[in-house]
C-alpha cells in the first residue's frame, strides 16, 4: 500500500513523502443505513408501480390508488422513494469524503466534499497511540485510533470507524521507529 496515493491529492504531500496507509471509515458506519434506505426505496417503488408490474392478475393488497385521493398516495410513495434515495446518497458521500492517511512523515485526516478540513500530526510529535474497540467492533473489524501529542496545545488526531485498527497502530509504530 505504500507509494503513490490513490485517494488523497499529491498536492497535500511533501515532495518525497510516501503514503503508507490510505483508508476510509468502515463501510458499516454509513453503508448499512444506506443499504436499508435503498431497500425501502425499492419497496416504495414496488407499491407505486404495483399494477404495472403485476398486471397479470396478482391481487392488489390495497386499493389506495383507485380512490379519489389516489394521486396523493402516488405522490407520497414517489416522494418517500426520493427521500430514501437522497438518504443513501448523503450516506455514501459522507463515507467517501472522510479519508485517513498515514505517510512516512505524518498522520492526517481529510473530511468534506464542498468544504474541506484537514488535520495532521507529524510522527515525531506522536507520544501515544490508543486503540479502542468494543466486543462488537472487534467482531466487525473496526475501531477508534487516537494519536496523542506531547504538547498540551495540540489536539489529538482521532480516526473513528477505522478498519483493522491494530494493524494501523502497528504500522504507525513501525514508521515512528524507522524515523528515529
Amino acid at each position: 500500500m505504500s507509494g503513490k496515493p490513490k485517494h488523497i491529492s499529491s498536492k497535500l504531500l511533501a515532495t518525497n513523502e510516501k503514503v503508507l496507509i490510505e483508508s476510509r471509515t468502515s463501510k458499516i458506519r454509513h453503508m448499512t443505513g444506506g443499504a436499508f434506505s435503498l431497500l425501502l426505496m425499492v419497496g416504495c417503488l414496488i407499491v407505486y408501480f404495483w399494477e404495472n408490474l403485476f398486471a397479470s392478475g396478482l391481487p392488489v393488497p390495497f386499493d389506495l390508488f383507485g380512490s379519489p385521493y389516489g394521486w396523493l398516495f402516488s405522490a407520497a410513495f414517489l416522494i418517500l422513494a426520493g427521500l430514501f434515495l437522497l438518504n443513501f446518497l448523503i450516506r455514501y458521500l459522507r463515507w467517501i469524503s472522510t479519508l485517513y492517511v498515514m505517510t512516512d512523515m505524518r498522520v492526517m485526516t481529510k473530511k468534506g466534499i464542498l468544504g474541506r478540513s484537514f488535520e495532521d500530526m507529524p510522527l515525531d510529535m506522536i507520544t501515544n497511540i490508543d486503540v479502542s474497540q468494543s466486543f462488537i467492533q472487534r467482531f466487525l473489524g473496526y475501531g477508534t485510533v487516537i494519536f496523542s501529542s506531547q504538547s498540551g496545545t495540540r489536539d489529538d488526531v482521532v480516526w473513528k470507524w477505522m478498519p483493522d485498527p491494530i494493524m494501523v497502530r502497528r504500522k504507525v509504530q513501525e514508521a515512528m521507529e524507522s524515523r528515529r
